[in-house]
């Protein structure tokens, strides 16, 4: 088909797309695209999710506006969902959002990306094959290889083969979608410009990479940078816990110079992206014959967070019962899978640990919940801040103070007023501070 049909078929919304992979990703991506007037077929292995998005209803209830905006194009028919991978036969682009998550050795997990390609490999001919998840160098390509070795067909002239990484955090993503531009790459002129031209129906501009992998990196290294400056944050708390001086302090002043944009320390680097990402290029090039040193070094720091944290603890308790407020990985939304505060539980096994956070539920962990903040308290020896949840700033530290069987209060995040505390009859210790 020649430029000028492709643009045609797409700006009169003549093209059918299916996601697969209805999560985080999968799911806001779906809904934009069916909202910006295209036909979307949602596949997703888990019966539950594909019931709740035939009802109109997001499995994430904390996306802003997702409900609505599903709601929506599910009753305009124009989103549907199913777990039948052949539905995408007769599909134009077929969109690869799974997760792809970390083995124990800390090696790329990519088999659900692995897995797909595999069952839509006799459905790809005169489609364009898109991958959004995050993969190591090179993953597009091996993508490619598979559907070749299980057809006749090749990429580039019977199925088109594209990269365009997720740009995205929760609970934000339908914002996200349409602030940054979307970055996409293919192994041909006509995948790139398939895609560019979908996407450009909500992304505020279109970024055209020469190669795939060169795309594949980018998305890695955008992550990796986040890590490798927290960790110079982390490294700098540590320095000034030293000197005896506030790392807040310093990273304010420090930033006020305009080259300068240091992160903040904290107990410790959670969520899927930031903790993983970097390993997925570190081992890829170990394999290749290099260490980038750096990346690596920033994870090392990042890691060591919670046993920092933990050795606050210990100087001053050591036995009893710990309150830790917080298991979301960040602030103010519900999210306890891949949080830092699951590694800070693990440590104070030689403790008897009771959990708070705003946004438990009937939830089951191998700890101790508490939906009442106040309840979590009593009888502590010692609390930790591990999440800063903003219900935490409207904490009474006089109440505090009386409901605690110690004085400990080891802040996690620089999140309390060390004064407000200490003030309070307490004893503060928190990352960077004196």
């Amino acid at each position: 088909m020649p430029e000028k049909q492709i643009k045609e078929k797409i700006k009169s919304r003549n093209v059918k797309i299916a996601v697969i992979g209805l999560g985080r990703v999968g799911l806001p991506l779906a809904s934009t695209l069916a909202d910006e007037g295209f036909e979307v077929i949602g596949i997703d292995i888990n019966e539950k999710v594909v019931a709740l998005t035939n009802k109109g209803i997001a499995f994430f209830e904390d996306e802003i506006g997702l409900h609505d905006i599903l709601k929506k194009n599910v009753a305009a028919g124009r989103l549907r969902a199913s777990s039948k991978m052949e539905l995408i036969d007769d599909c134009d682009l077929v969109v690869i959002a799974v997760p792809t998550l970390l083995t124990p050795r800390k090696e790329a997990d990519i088999d659900a990306v692995i897995k797909v390609a595999k069952h839509i490999a006799k459905f790809s001919k005169d489609k364009v094959i898109s991958l959004e998840s995050t993969v190591p160098p090179l993953t597009t390509q091996k993508l490619g290889k598979i559907i070749e070795e299980q057809t006749d067909l090749k990429a580039g002239k019977d199925f088109g083969l594209a990269y365009s990484p997720e740009r995205i955090q929760a609970p934000q993503v339908l914002r996200d979608l349409k602030t940054y531009p979307k970055i996409v790459s293919g192994i041909d002129e006509k995948s790139v410009l398939i895609l560019s031209e979908i996407y450009s129906t909500f992304a505020p501009s279109i970024i055209k990479m020469s190669s795939p992998v060169a795309a594949e990196i980018d998305k890695i290294i955008e992550n990796a940078y986040r890590d490798v400056n927290i960790a110079f944050a982390n490294e700098l708390a540590k320095l000034c816990e030293l000197y005896g001086v506030d790392v807040f302090e310093v990273i304010k002043a420090a930033n006020s110079q305009p080259f300068s944009h240091i992160l903040g320390p904290g107990c410790g680097v959670g969520g899927h992206c930031i903790p993983m990402d970097p390993y997925y290029i570190i081992r890829d090039a170990e394999m290749r014959g290099y260490t980038p040193s750096l990346l690596k070094t920033a994870r090392e720091i990042n890691e060591s967070m919670p046993d920092h944290v933990i050795n606050m603890v210990k100087s001053r308790v050591k036995k009893g019962r710990v309150t830790v407020l917080g298991l979301s990985f960040k602030p103010n939304i519900k999210a306890f899978e891949h949080s830092h505060t699951l590694k800070i539980i693990e440590l104070l096994k030689d403790y008897e640990v009771v959990v708070h956070d705003p946004f438990l539920e009937e939830e089951k962990f191998p700890f101790k919940t508490e939906k009442d903040v106040y309840k979590a308290i009593n009888g502590s020896d010692c609390i930790i801040l591990c999440t800063s949840h903003s219900v935490y700033k409207e904490l009474e530290f006089k109440k505090v103070k009386k409901l605690m069987k110690g004085n400990l209060v080891v802040d996690g995040r620089g999140f309390f007023d060390p004064k407000e505390v200490v003030t309070a009859g307490l004893l503060y210790r928190g990352v960077g501070r004196a």
